[in-house]
């Protein structure tokens, strides 16, 4: 499946924070087989986040999407994506009575609790606000423990797909294999093919589906490396 993460949060936009939550989604999704067509960050700012998740959920599959879900003003996330949609912003009566549970901040749980009309609620086992699902557009917390949690469980809902990847090291400067590293990339349209530069050598990823047609792409590779014409 193809897949687009969007983080929203000013936060992030002017680096006061890593967005380690993209990371770990990609990741996670990547090794599963599946494609991250997309990370997108974007303010905390209900116009742009009903445009971002609107045209994402026409050019992916699914959607996922973190942060702006708490109780402070900047929190606006929620509304966005009701808009994105255009649906009402809704008070979930199931999250505002189990909220009021371990809260008397009448204000804080009405603004968690209130989700797009009809969305599917995803239960958070480490925080306060749940995530939701509305359409193909899943919503987390940004708070990495509670996106982690939440996440997984959307995670069980998609098949996975076959992913295998094998890493060369090749000491030197990239300029010094990049034109063996073409001809591969080349010979292998179905490889995933990534070069990393580090101090003093190169980490070339080759990864895909089908698991043989890495491993020739690895040992074209190899072979391209050792041959000294």
């Amino acid at each position: 499946m193809d897949f687009i993460i969007i983080s929203v949060g000013n936060e992030i936009l002017s680096g006061d924070i890593h967005n380690t939550n993209a990371a770990y989604m990609a990741k996670k999704l990547t090794r599963l087989g599946h494609k991250v067509r997309r990370i997108i960050t974007i303010p905390d700012d209900v116009e742009e986040i009903a445009e971002e998740i609107r045209e994402a959920a026409k050019k992916a599959d699914f959607v996922l999407v973190t942060g702006g879900l708490g109780a402070t003003h900047d929190d606006v996330t929620a509304e966005g994506v009701a808009k994105a949609f255009g649906r009402k912003l809704v008070v979930n009566k199931q999250v505002y009575e189990w909220l009021n549970k371990i809260s008397k901040n009448e204000d804080a749980v009405k603004k968690i609790s209130s989700v797009p009309e009809g969305c599917e609620i995803i239960w958070n086992d480490v925080g306060a606000a749940p995530a939701f699902i509305v359409e193909n557009v899943a919503v987390m917390p940004g708070v990495p423990a509670e996106m982690e949690n939440t996440f997984e469980k959307i995670l069980e809902r998609f098949e996975e797909g076959s992913y295998y990847e094998k890493s060369v090291r090749v000491e030197g400067f990239e300029v010094r294999i990049v034109d063996r590293l073409n001809r591969v990339v080349e010979e292998f349209p179905d490889v995933q093919i990534g070069s990393y530069p580090k101090p003093g050598y190169v980490v070339v990823k080759f990864s895909g589906s089908n698991e043989e047609k890495v491993k020739n792409a690895v040992k074209r590779f190899e072979e391209l490396l050792n041959d000294k014409r």
